[in-house]
């Protein structure tokens, strides 16, 4: 369809589609998706619009007002927005976008994840990639191919996951390749000692600076990490071995049993026993 949208150039081009009430249940699903040329001076403002919307600039820039807050989306990045929230959109000298509104039972967290790990307005340094997965969506609607929810479900996934795997330009991407080095020191070296300052070392980062850039981008600190690493090798032995409580206590880390057992029952909420035996 041709948008007769205010401000909105006529060969602007979008599609909507109701999806299945098992897509609903199970998938990520497209409702809108589109490919618009926005004039000068054009602006949208929604109290509520129920989807989330990923929007690729393509051309100029786009101001984004949420919650309070402002946003300025050059050439090249992308836009995430709760539409379920007030949200207002637009340019007093005209854009370009390519753009999905979608839903299904995780979008939001998704959402949710990316805008704390990355915010509002990203600069994707795979910017081509993204634009890759948005218009093969894009495609499936203006070529008229049937549609496949699984399939489509399959590339909105490809696309969140390729966000949340990247490190969008400004960052820095060394901080996050020493961070990667010293996750995988500590999945091959928890059943050893292993102390905070020596995993900051390897990151070559001080103590302080390396909790919270861990906590940032694991969701915990990393003596949580080391421990919940500690749990999940014990966890895998309880069930797969006949190798008593205090043997695997000492052997995935844990300084005596009794530690373990208290580790193991704040984290799990049972012991290590009754885990064993399924309760």
């Amino acid at each position: 369809m041709f948008s007769q949208e205010s401000l909105v150039t006529p060969e602007s081009e979008y599609f909507i589609y109701t999806a299945s009430f098992a897509a609903k249940k199970l998938f990520f699903y497209p409702t809108y998706v589109g490919n618009f040329q926005y004039e000068p001076g054009y602006i949208l403002k929604r109290s509520r619009y129920d989807s989330f919307l990923i929007m690729l600039i393509t051309d100029g820039t786009c101001k984004v007002s949420l919650n309070g807050h402002h946003y300025t989306a050059p050439k090249d990045s992308l836009v995430l927005i709760d539409c379920y929230a007030p949200h207002e959109y637009g340019n007093s000298s005209g854009h370009s976008s390519l753009w999905l509104h979608f839903d299904g039972p995780m979008a939001r967290n998704y959402y949710e994840y990316l805008i704390q790990k990355w915010g509002h307005v990203i600069l994707p340094p795979n910017v081509q990639s993204i634009k890759y997965h948005l218009e093969k969506i894009y495609k499936i609607f203006k070529t008229g191919q049937q549609i496949c929810e699984a399939s489509i479900s399959s590339q909105i996934t490809l696309l969140l996951n390729e966000l949340m795997d990247t490190a969008p330009l400004g960052s820095t991407s060394g901080t996050q390749e020493l961070l990667k080095n010293a996750i995988t020191y500590i999945n091959e070296h928890f059943a050893e000692p292993v102390h905070l300052e020596a995993i900051a070392e390897k990151a070559s980062l001080s103590p302080f600076y390396f909790t919270r850039i861990f906590a940032r981008e694991t969701g915990m600190t990393p003596y949580r990490y080391l421990i919940a690493t500690r749990i999940s090798a014990a966890k895998f032995l309880l069930k797969s071995t006949s190798s008593s409580v205090k043997e695997i206590a000492l052997s995935t880390g844990f300084s005596s049993e009794s530690s373990f057992c208290s580790a193991f029952k704040k984290y799990e909420h049972t012991t290590p026993s009754n885990y064993r035996k399924g309760k």
